[in-house]
């Protein structure tokens, strides 16, 4: 923990229990004006030390007998035995991250935290840089909140949330949210508050990157799934037969759309959650509202002998299982197949080279393609 973390904490534990110092000096305040009134002879400093009970006056009556023996009670029960325990216990690390996060200055401010999130703050922990997460799932930042690190829990849209994290003072600002409705009102409460830090956000749509680089926004954005097709072009290029793509994101979608455009292909898209897809659907493109975990989940709508290649698309880190399954069966069963795995954890690389997949990571792709593109300043600039 380091320092200013510590006077913060105890800042708020203070707050918190001021009744209880409140009486505890008032007790010492009223045991000082009796010694005052009552020993008028005596020194400021024997005033000071009969109210703390290290002398006794001489004369002592029944209230200096009742003072001397209740003042240590409450000097070891409320000031050494709780508040001090207190003061030693973790504080409500929200809340310390919020004041952390009050602090920044010159700093990099990440909204939303997405795969692509975890490496620009990886790389600015590592170079010691200052930023700030503003994140509304508390689950998916508390490890940082756990670490002290300077994150607030809540709706970026909030004014008062932007205000905490400081974006006046900020360097720069990385948007990487789902949500359109997020990421143009967040845009455009930020360029309010900064006009001149770079704003760099993922959009998927044209049409809205278009609206956000048009002054008086002038930011810079990108579509992740777009930069990751460069490799999935080239793996795609040259071949033929039919395809399976498993997913749900636009990433999953825009390899669907791109291999059913291709001559001599068929593509069926796995996707439980969309109806549809951002793209105009041709007939060589089947959209399969199920979830595929097993070979038996694929067969009743695609011959797999007459598939050449798989895209296992699924971004949710709970179902890698699911992806490592499906791969090693698919090798097993059908080794002639071409089988592409997405993951987001460069260690899991050889566990999916083990049974013939070929790893890809869009966050990767995305994050080496964003360092290229950042002002020389920015936290995550390539050297």
């Amino acid at each position: 923990m380091t320092l200013i973390n510590f006077f913060i904490e105890v800042h708020l534990k203070l707050k918190q229990y001021k009744l209880q110092f409140i009486f505890f000096f008032l007790f010492w305040l009223g045991g000082f004006l009796f010694f005052f009134i009552t020993e008028p002879g005596d020194s400021i400093s024997n005033l000071l030390f009969y109210s703390l009970t290290i002398r006794s006056p001489l004369n002592a009556g029944d209230f200096a007998n009742f003072y001397g023996l209740v003042w240590p009670i409450l000097l070891e029960v409320i000031f050494f035995g709780f508040i001090m325990g207190e003061l030693m216990e973790k504080y409500n690390p929200v809340v310390t991250s919020r004041i952390l996060a009050r602090h920044q200055r010159n700093h990099t401010v990440i909204i939303g935290f997405r795969h692509l999130s975890e490496r620009i703050i990886e790389l600015c922990i590592q170079n010691k840089e200052p930023f700030c997460v503003i994140e509304d799932d508390q689950e998916l930042v508390e490890d940082l909140i756990n670490a002290s690190c300077p994150v607030i829990v809540g709706d970026a849209t909030e004014s008062s949330n932007l205000l905490d994290a400081n974006l006046k003072r900020a360097k720069e600002v990385f948007i990487n949210v789902d949500d359109v409705r997020i990421v143009i009102i967040c845009t455009e409460k930020i360029r309010k508050m900064n006009p001149e830090c770079p704003i760099y956000v993922r959009a998927f749509e044209d049409h809205i990157q278009e609206y956000l680089r048009q002054p008086p926004l002038n930011a810079f954005s990108f579509s992740t799934s777009k930069w990751a097709m460069d490799k999935i072009n080239k793996w795609t290029k040259k071949s033929i037969g039919k395809a399976v793509v498993i997913g749900r994101d636009s990433l999953t979608h825009r390899i669907a759309y791109h291999i059913s455009s291709q001559p001599n292909r068929e593509v069926f898209l796995f996707d439980d959650e969309n109806d549809g897809i951002e793209f105009v659907v041709n007939e060589k493109l089947h959209i399969i509202n199920e979830f595929t975990r097993f070979l038996s989940d694929i067969r009743p709508h695609v011959d797999l002998e007459e598939v050449t290649q798989v895209f296992i698309c699924w971004k949710r880190e709970s179902e890698f299982d699911e992806s490592i399954y499906l791969t090693s069966k698919l090798n097993l069963r059908y080794p002639q197949i071409e089988v592409f795995v997405r993951i987001f954890d460069e260690e899991l690389i050889d566990l999916i080279k083990k049974f013939n997949g070929k790893p890809f990571s869009s966050s990767r792709k995305a994050f080496k393609m964003l360092q290229k593109e950042v002002k020389p300043d920015s936290s995550i600039a390539a050297n």
